[in-house]
């Protein structure tokens, strides 16, 4: 029970333990609106994004199932990359349960070291954007003081 506590907050297991009915305890969380109490909550970033760097160059890695090539877009400033997209995907019918990105996003990623435009490749394969630059500040270098 210690280790449950640990990991859900608020007061999940005393509604837990005071509901009459597994059905009251359901009612009463969508009712709040906070979703299925058996939810965990995430705070997920779409896209999702993996950085690598190796002596040579950074590697980002941004998984867009779903997304087009010709839908995406990259812009840099200093290690501010920010990727822009949107899928118009449209399937009918309600949707009954949708943990997929459909419709337009933006997510600004921070880079490990600044880079220019044109120092950039990117390339779209599988659903799976490859971002790469070679690093220019591969060792610390000595600042005279004066």
């Amino acid at each position: 029970m210690d280790l449950a506590k640990k990991y859900q907050t608020n007061d999940f297991w005393k509604e837990v333990f005071e509901q009459s009915s597994f059905e009251d305890l359901m009612k009463n969380h969508e009712n709040s609106g906070t979703g299925s109490p058996f939810e965990m909550k995430q705070n997920k970033l779409f896209p999702a994004i993996d950085i690598y760097v190796t002596d040579q160059e950074v590697l980002l890695i941004a998984e867009l199932a779903g997304y087009q090539k010709n839908n995406i877009q990259l812009s840099i400033s200093g290690t501010k990359l920010l990727i822009r997209g949107n899928s118009n995907q449209v399937f009918p019918g309600e949707p009954i349960q949708q943990e997929r990105n459909i419709g337009p996003f933006e997510r600004v990623i921070h880079l490990p070291e600044p880079t220019l435009p044109d120092q950039i490749r990117a390339t779209f394969k599988d659903g799976l954007l490859f971002v790469s630059y070679k690093r220019q500040f591969m060792q610390d270098e000595q600042v005279p003081i004066e």
